[in-house]
């Protein structure tokens, strides 16, 4: 298997996710999301390590997938992970940084309902 056959598949589930959270299905939404954001991470197994255009928009793509997915602590140990690495573009870390911020406040959320 390749990045773009991983990453295809991850498009694929993530579709699918979007349509089931509007037919109101969201314990099959978080699934589908579950499982884009293991074929993003995934597919970094098969990524060029001079391509980091592309590691940063597949982290990024992972990240936002596990937050979907209600999995705050995988994609929170991911952010950390690759914010480490110096090799993430600009953008990447920038957005990384905003969607940890974002799982913060969902989880300081969570902690009070």
């Amino acid at each position: 298997m390749t990045w773009a056959m991983n990453h295809t598949e991850s498009s694929h589930y993530a579709s699918l996710a979007e349509i089931a959270s509007k037919d109101n299905n969201s314990q099959k939404a978080i699934e589908l999301y579950r499982l884009a954001a293991e074929k993003e991470i995934n597919s970094l197994k098969f990524l060029d390590s001079n391509k980091a255009r592309t590691l940063g928009i597949t982290i990024v793509s992972a990240v936002s997938l596990y937050y979907k997915a209600n999995e705050f602590e995988k994609a929170e140990h991911l952010s950390h992970q690759y914010l480490a690495n110096e090799n993430l573009p600009s953008f990447a870390v920038d957005r990384l940084k905003d969607l940890l911020q974002t799982i913060w406040n969902e989880k300081i959320f969570q902690d009070y309902n």
